[in-house]
């Protein structure tokens, strides 16, 4: 594969990939594997590659977060009395 073909963006310096396209094509490659091998194989990968580091995450992750965070802090808020 051409370092070029389906780079979706840029990240940390390094080229990204569709993830789900990259198993489609490993598939197609390595027939006599299942799907489930090759994504434990690519997690396994990643993680060597990167230690374990996130370059990219989906951008909706920003809003759960939020929310995430949110509604922790009002949790821990210690609620107040009247005087």
């Amino acid at each position: 594969m051409d370092s070029t073909d389906g780079v979706i963006g840029i990240a940390g310096g390094r080229e990204l990939i569709d993830f789900e396209h990259l198993l489609d094509r490993m598939l197609v490659r390595f027939p006599h594997l299942s799907r489930v091998e090759i994504h434990t194989a690519a997690m396994i990968e990643h993680d060597a590659i990167t230690g374990g580091a996130l370059y990219a995450v989906p951008a909706e992750l920003e809003d759960g977060l939020v929310e995430a965070l949110e509604s922790s802090r009002e949790a821990t808020e210690e609620p107040t009395t009247a005087a």
